[in-house]
């Protein structure tokens, strides 16, 4: 439509393509990206993820060095903006400033590398020189201030760089306008018609946040791109699509359980509802603004204890909602394992695996699961100990509030988590400068492969990576700021 006219340029005068995400997996982008290393070696699928030699869920501290790390101790001259999910360096050539938020008081705080800068960019910029929200409430009133919050957020953020890149002569430069991500989570149901949740007065109010948003974005990147010389090769990454938040992350577990103990579906049936079950999945999502605080509380008291999870030969670990986890309760691994390795694992995994693929939304008569991945499959090599076995990846053309199979009968639940939209497979990525001949990549290009490219482009080498520099886009001459 002409409303995103710097990417326009950049798809015309430069090279891009699409990404590939690490399959099976859709929590891992960012770690992914900065490491260089697949999930297999850098170990982070998800922010919780299950202790090894434990059945506790705890956060999952990342800890793979960036490939930053590497370019600063060859002498290259590195400035980190808000990069998602990096660590603060101990020790850097250059500078790094990490936004930190607080969920409940949606407020803000920056940290910096070094700690003297935030005192720096107090003086010369004000306080909170940058900051966004990420959740929102759903009344008219509440998306009038979130999108607010991120225009004043990208108008911020787009000052600092403005203000950091005058500083230096920098070899790598990277920022993240991480506001279309919070957007897109929070406003897709004013995106897309389709939605159960879309409220035609509050679109016809308020418009498109999503839209607002990358619009800003664009005009933000074209007025930075400005500063920079002809001869800079730039780089933009958007991690992945976004879409319609549907999943079954809320039903998998009770469905694990009655699979593994059908006489469950007969105990556990739940008497019919008059309301359709997607007529209940919008009453109970649009009930869910007035009672998510207690509903959050009362679904936190109901996890299960570890002491149920010992006596289960499988169990759900926490994953994305693109994503469902299994882990199996494996013998040698886990403290009381039920299943035996080898002929045993193979066995179970096999019948799982296929009672899994019969499940289908009761609402649409579509197969609950588009993909089913095993971790020892698709990751080759050492596995890190705290990764499912088994991957799911939903079929989300439609909510999920009702699923079925002839084994596990049918389960009727709403999930309630706030967000309307989430994260797809596939992302894009484009590169321009001076040595960039104009053409799309056709093959999905790997995350992993970002980090060796920017290193070959600086004449550093990166041993430790699992990917390759990309071919054919980039010549050698060219410096590079992303």
């Amino acid at each position: 439509e002409g409303l995103l006219p710097t990417f326009q340029s950049l798809l015309q005068k430069g090279a891009w393509g699409i990404t590939q995400d690490p399959p099976g997996i859709n929590g891992c982008h960012w770690p992914t990206f900065l490491s260089g290393v697949s999930p297999a070696q850098h170990g982070r699928y998800w922010a919780q993820q299950i202790q090894p030699g434990t059945y506790e869920i705890k956060p999952f501290g990342f800890p793979w060095e960036p490939f930053w790390n590497v370019l600063s101790r060859a002498g290259r001259k590195v400035a980190l903006v808000d990069s998602p999910e990096a660590p603060l360096a101990d020790d850097l050539n250059g500078i790094q400033i990490i936004e930190r938020h607080s969920y409940s008081q949606k407020t803000s705080s920056i940290q910096t590398y070094p700690s003297s800068l935030a005192v720096q960019l107090e003086t010369s910029l004000g306080k909170e020189p940058v900051g966004s929200w990420r959740t929102a409430g759903r009344s008219l009133a509440d998306l009038k201030d979130f999108r607010q919050n991120l225009m004043t957020s990208i108008e911020k953020k787009t000052k600092l760089v403005s203000h950091l890149l005058k500083q230096d002569e920098w070899d790598f430069f990277l920022t993240a306008f991480r506001e279309a991500h919070w957007a897109g989570h929070q406003c897709w149901h004013l995106h897309d018609p389709k939605h159960p949740e879309y409220d035609p007065e509050i679109a016809r109010s308020l418009g498109n946040p999503m839209k607002d948003i990358y619009i800003a974005i664009d005009a933000a990147i074209g007025e930075l791109l400005q500063q920079v010389s002809p001869e800079t090769t730039v780089f933009i990454f958007a991690s992945t699509g976004m879409g319609p938040n549907y999943t079954g992350v809320h039903v998998l577990d009770e469905i694990l359980l009655r699979i593994e103990n059908p006489q469950r579906a007969a105990m556990r049936q739940e008497v019919g509802n008059t309301l359709n079950s997607l007529k209940r999945y919008k009453f109970l999502r649009q009930l869910k603004k007035r009672l998510w605080k207690p509903i959050q509380n009362l679904r936190n008291k109901g996890k299960q204890p570890i002491s149920q999870l010992s006596n289960r030969k499988c169990f759900q670990v926490p994953s994305s909602e693109a994503f469902g986890g299994i882990r199996l309760n494996l013998v040698g691994r886990e403290p009381q394992g039920k299943i035996q390795p080898g002929q045993e694992y193979e066995d179970f995994c096999q019948s799982l695996c296929q009672d899994l693929s019969e499940l289908v939304n009761h609402d649409t008569g579509e197969p609950l699961i588009r993909n089913i991945f095993r971790s020892d499959e698709i990751y080759q090599g050492e596995r890190p100990m705290g990764h499912p076995d088994i991957l799911v990846e939903w079929n989300r053309n439609a909510p999920i509030a009702s699923v079925s199979s002839a084994k596990i009968g049918k389960i009727d639940k709403v999930y309630w988590d706030s967000r309307t939209g989430d994260h797809k497979p596939g992302g894009l990525f484009l590169v321009s400068g001076a040595s960039i001949e104009p053409r799309r990549i056709e093959h999905p290009t790997s995350i992993v492969d970002f980090a060796p490219t920017i290193a070959s482009l600086l004449d550093v080498p990166l041993p430790h990576s699992d990917g390759e520099p990309i071919s054919g886009v980039f010549s050698k001459e060219a410096s590079i700021q992303s």
